[in-house]
């Protein structure tokens, strides 16, 4: 079982901590595997050891699931709007590795994610600070920026396409049934995007705009 390797895929959580991890993934994946048809891509390029910063785009309260389902072989905590803290799903979603973020400089959630990166485990960031309003992929926040220079981590560039459609931040339930793709890009050093004049900011939006329009060519091919 997976989360017998728990070891390498989040160092330091524990067994128990690791299975409910998978349980709580598989169910979620299961359940939208039967609502959606969903494209998975590049699952192999995800790191197999050591801490990783995933960076994606962000279209929908869908995409933390369909990011997940990419990266699975690595337990990937995220940093999600702090609203969502509340109740019993407030609760959940903090046991399975959630950073509540208050607003794009919350410090304790840069923190906060930086300390799981030192730890050796992953975190998926989403730098335009909140749900896309038409589907494009919008602007870069310098979160990630911080988060690198502090960690110098290798950064996983990701792109989901199809999420807007089903369930866009107007409406209060999803479409089901629609096309969902994602696609894990070629990871990218620290020292190459520290290299750049803006911390690799601009190289980490580029890598997710290409990722993001090359799906847009095959999303009418078979899902799986």
């Amino acid at each position: 079982m997976r989360f017998l390797d728990h070891n390498r895929r989040s160092p330091g959580r524990g067994i128990v901590l690791a299975g409910w991890w998978d349980i709580a993934e598989t169910f979620c994946e299961i359940t939208l595997r039967l609502l959606f048809q969903v494209r998975v891509q590049g699952s192999d390029r995800v790191p197999r050891h050591g801490a990783v910063m995933f960076v994606s785009n962000h279209q929908s309260y869908l995409d933390p699931i369909v990011n997940g389902i990419a990266t699975k072989d690595r337990q990937v905590g995220y940093l999600a709007r702090h609203s969502l803290f509340r109740g019993p799903f407030g609760k959940l979603i903090a046991s399975v590795g959630a950073i509540p973020l208050k607003e794009h400089s919350d410090m304790a959630a840069i923190r906060a994610a930086i300390q799981e990166l030192k730890a050796g485990r992953c975190i998926t960031v989403y730098p335009e600070g909140g749900r896309s309003e038409d589907g494009a992929v919008g602007a870069f926040q310098r979160g990630v920026a911080l988060i690198l220079r502090r960690t110098h981590v290798p950064v996983v560039p990701m792109a989901v396409r199809g999420t807007f459609a089903a369930w866009p931040s107007s409406r209060m339930v999803p479409r089901f049934f629609q096309k969902l793709s994602v696609t894990v890009g070629e990871p990218i050093s620290a020292a190459v995007l520290l290299g750049d004049s803006d911390d690799g900011v601009s190289r980490l939006r580029n890598a997710v705009v290409t990722l993001h329009g090359t799906m847009g060519r095959h999303m009418d091919t078979s899902h799986g």
